[in-house]
This record gives structure tokens, sequence and C-alpha cells, in this order.
């Protein structure tokens, strides 16, 4: 990359838990590092925040005196090193909601990856599911803001691209997509194997393994999920088949959907799993079930496609766009066909093996190297359009 000599990625405030951009930022490193680029990582670090770490109540206000109040100072004086020692950079915002910083770059080559605009289209009205304070639309507003000043936008999907279209009238030709690579090298492991990275766990592994990998946010249809598993768990023998969450806990109304419906004994959730035991998980797994109402780009699929794990998912957002015909799907809404299609895959081996298949041809498309190839031409593009 002879035309540049640094990228300065900027990335999220450890305290907000953004698990998923944390790992974006982290692999967009790893990957242009190994493309012999000069990399570097600057984010919001904790400050105010030390006093009390977390991401809800004074925590969350004590979080934006460090990231709206020091560190836009703190990247100002940044650039002004680099800009003084003669470096040429190029500063690339790694996840859209930082782009109220947009305005601290503007006069340097930069560029901003928007990976869903769901929090925006919440505080405008347009998801009533998820309802948005006043704190959180100011907030929204701004970030909005920055991504309409913003010169460069990289979208993660098309769906998020033509999302984003709607917002930069004008700018849609310096609106892009590339698609996100896989944040870990994820591949199927042999079934004793992945037991054996599991062996801390009380997991009944025997049965029938259905998996849900994912927070509690309104979209990730959590409650659907129970639904769904709750329609198929009566069609097979007690005890022979088990749902496993992984990610935060149930909700209140969620446990007790689970108690109601005698599903104590056959849900079980896992928190904090590293790569390599969700690897494992995946490996296990009979079947991913994801019905989302709308995801930005979707990393669980995938991710469970490397492993061999056959997929049923909604056509959410940008599902239906990285999924293909590689996984059984319907929308998030249709709970009848997601639970025929999860009980067709739990009893079927010939279609497990046939998605399986599929899902291993799928996620070639996905690799972090060709990301890493795109994200360095579209970066050599803006510096050459900068400089002339």
């Amino acid at each position: 990359m002879s035309s540049i000599k640094k990228i300065l990625l900027v990335g999220n405030y450890p305290h907000d838990g953004q698990v998923s951009m944390q790992s974006f930022a982290m692999r967009m490193r790893e990957g242009l590092s190994a493309a012999n680029c000069e990399v570097e990582i600057i984010r919001p670090e904790p400050f105010f925040g030390r006093l009390y770490p977390g991401a809800i109540g004074f925590s969350k206000w004590l979080g934006y005196l460090d990231k709206f109040c020091i560190f836009p100072w703190v990247l100002r004086r940044k650039l002004s090193s680099l800009s003084t020692a003669g470096s040429s950079f190029l500063v690339h915002i790694c996840d859209h909601s930082n782009a109220v910083y947009v305005p601290v770059v503007t006069k340097f080559p930069h560029l901003v990856t928007c990976h869903d605009l769901m929090a925006i289209r919440s505080a405008l009205g347009e998801f009533p599911k998820n309802p948005v304070g006043f704190t959180g639309k100011m907030l929204q507003s701004a970030i909005l803001r920055g991504l309409r000043r913003v010169a460069w936008v990289v979208c993660v999907s098309n769906n998020t691209r033509k999302d984003l279209d709607a917002f930069r009238a004008g700018k849609e030709g310096r609106n892009r997509t590339i698609h996100n690579g896989l944040n870990y090298d994820y591949r199927r492991l042999p079934r004793e194997d992945a037991k054996q990275v599991l062996r801390n766990y009380s997991l009944p592994l025997d049965g029938k393994l259905v998996l849900h990998v994912g927070n509690n946010s309104w979209y990730k249809n959590r409650d659907g999920v129970l639904r769904i598993f709750h329609r198929v768990a009566g069609q097979f023998p007690s005890g022979s088949i088990r749902m496993v969450f992984v990610g935060a806990p149930l909700s209140r109304e969620q446990r007790e959907f689970v108690n109601s419906r005698g599903l104590g004994q056959l849900v079980c959730r896992l928190e904090k799993l590293s790569c390599e035991e969700l690897q494992a998980l995946y490996s296990l797994a009979d079947a991913l079930l994801y019905p989302s109402f709308y995801e930005g780009f979707g990393w669980p699929p995938l991710e469970a496609q490397a492993c061999g794990c056959p997929v049923i998912a909604s056509t959410g957002g940008s599902l239906a766009e990285v999924l293909e015909n590689s996984a059984l799907t319907a929308e998030a809404s249709d709970e009848a066909s997601m639970a025929r299609h999860l009980e067709a895959v739990l009893r079927e081996e010939p279609l497990r093996r046939e998605l399986r298949e599929k899902g291993f041809q799928n996620v070639k498309r996905f690799s972090c190297e060709r990301m890493i190839e795109e994200y360095i031409r579209t970066y050599r593009e803006i510096l050459s359009q900068h400089h002339s």
C-alpha cells in the first residue's frame, strides 16, 4: 500500500460492551497488518468511567463524558501530531455510532463503516417495538448528522446501504458495500473434540440441540425463538431436545414462559463463551434458530455455517442477502413455518447434510482476506480523490 503510511482506526468505548464492534476493529487491525499496512487503533478510554464501570444508569453518563468531552480532544491531538510529522494517513471510524467524531476528522482522508441504521430509524419512530427516550433521540440525531457529513461510508450489506442512501441525498455515489468477513476462523470440529472443549459446562450433548446466539435486544426476537421451540419440543420424546441460548440472561417474561410451558429442563443459557467454545457448540448443534426481525449483517448464521451447523432464519434486514439459498427461511412473524423448518431439520439427516454443504459454500463469500482487499482498494480511492 505504497500511497499511504498509516491507517488510524477509531474504535469503541470498552465499557459499552459492544463486543461485535470491538471484534470488527481488531479484525481490521489484524488483516491490515497482515497486508503490510501500518495500523493503530485509537478509542475513547475510561477516565470518569473508571469510577463506576458499566453502560447503564450513572455509569452511562460518566461514559458520555469520556466519549463526548475527553475523546474529541484526544483525537484532535493525535491527528495534529500525525499531520505535523508529515505522515500520510487515513482515518477509519469503524462503527457508525462514532460518527459524532466526523467533525474532528473532516479535513483528513476518512471514512465510516456503517453496520446498520436500526438505532437511527428507531429514534425516528420507524420501529415501534423499540421506543427511544429523549437523550437517545438526541444521540442518534448527532450520529445521523455525522453520517450525512462524512465523505465516504462503507456499508456491511446492500440492505444497510439502501437504508443509508435514504439519509444521504446527493452522496449515494460515495456509499458502497463491503461485506464483513468472519471475526474468527470458525471451522467444524469433530464431535469428540468439540465435547472436550465444552467439558467444563454441564450441557446435555447427546440429544437434539437447537442453538440461538445473540443478546436480548428487541430485534433478536428471543420471544419468537421460545415460541417456535415450544411448538417443536412437544413433537419429540421428553428430554430428547434442548434449546441453548448464548448471550445475555433471559428476561423475566421469557423465564416465566419457559416455566409455564414446562420447558425448564429443556432450556439453558451460556453467557461468555470464547470463540473456541462457541465454535465447539456450533459444531455440536443440530440447528441454529435465528428469527430476527432485522439484521444489519448477521454474523451468527455465518459462524454456524462455517462450523457445519444448519441454519433456520428469518429474511429480516440483510439475512436474505447474506444467506441466499443456503438456509431455510421464513418471515420472522411466520412462526408456524419456522417451526416446520426446525422440525424437518431435526428429523431428517439428508436435509441436515444438504444445508451443511450449502452453508460451507456460502460462507466462502465472507473471508476476512477478501474484506481487507476491498477496504484497501477503497482507501486508495479516497486518498487519490483527497489529494487530487
